[in-house]
């Protein structure tokens, strides 16, 4: 695949603690996809002309720009190289959702539900890269902290590559210990069913 230009730094500024800078970094990703959002428009507007293939181009070249095309680029890479260079964007991805879901949902031109599967889904099936662990860890515990949210269910997924169990055995949670149910038999294959089946399971308390 085409390597992407390194040049969105500013996307980190998304999850910023301080009002000031995530605003600003909103401000810019909004002008960002609205500039995807008129490309496709015009590609959609001519794509039965011989001459539509350039309007494409600008729609996928402005998707880029976006942290959609960065979290893309990480899901689709088929080089380990390339696939470690945008990781860091799909947990900035995870991350944005799990702090600002609001705001996310406010700035996203896609599903982020969708968004979110797909990148648990690449994370389980390819690996979490080591250096990303920790921050991993993270989303884990603060998912199971929180009010179940839609595709939540795919962090367990993730148990068995990454098992932060020094804080998960303190949280007095069903889901807290069916996720150390997974991360104490490795044979468990997740899926959505398996949580339900599991609680089902369980004597009353």
């Amino acid at each position: 695949m085409r390597v992407l230009p390194d040049d969105q730094p500013w996307v980190f500024d998304l999850i910023s603690p301080d009002d000031a800078v995530r605003a600003a970094a909103r401000r810019r990703n909004q002008a960002v996809i609205a500039g995807a959002s008129e490309a496709l428009r015009r590609y959609n507007k001519v794509w039965t002309r011989p001459d539509f293939v350039p309007l494409a181009h600008a729609f996928v070249r402005e998707t880029e720009r976006t942290l959609k095309g960065l979290v893309s680029a990480f899901c689709s890479a088929e080089d380990p190289q390339v696939r470690a260079r945008y990781a860091p964007y799909a947990v900035l991805y995870l991350q944005w959702e799990e702090r600002y879901p609001a705001e996310l949902t406010e700035s996203w031109m896609w599903s982020i539900w969708t968004a979110k599967e797909v990148v648990l889904r690449n994370l389980h099936r390819q690996g979490v890269p080591p250096e990303l662990g920790p921050e991993i860890a993270d989303l884990i515990v603060a998912a199971l902290h929180r009010p179940y949210r839609c595709k939540d269910w795919r962090y367990a997924s993730l148990l068995h590559q990454v098992a932060p169990v020094e804080r998960i055995v303190t949280i007095d949670d069903d889901r807290a210990r069916f996720a150390l149910h997974v991360v104490r038999n490795p044979a468990v294959n997740v899926t959505r069913a398996t949580y339900p089946r599991w609680l089902a399971a369980q004597p009353a308390r």
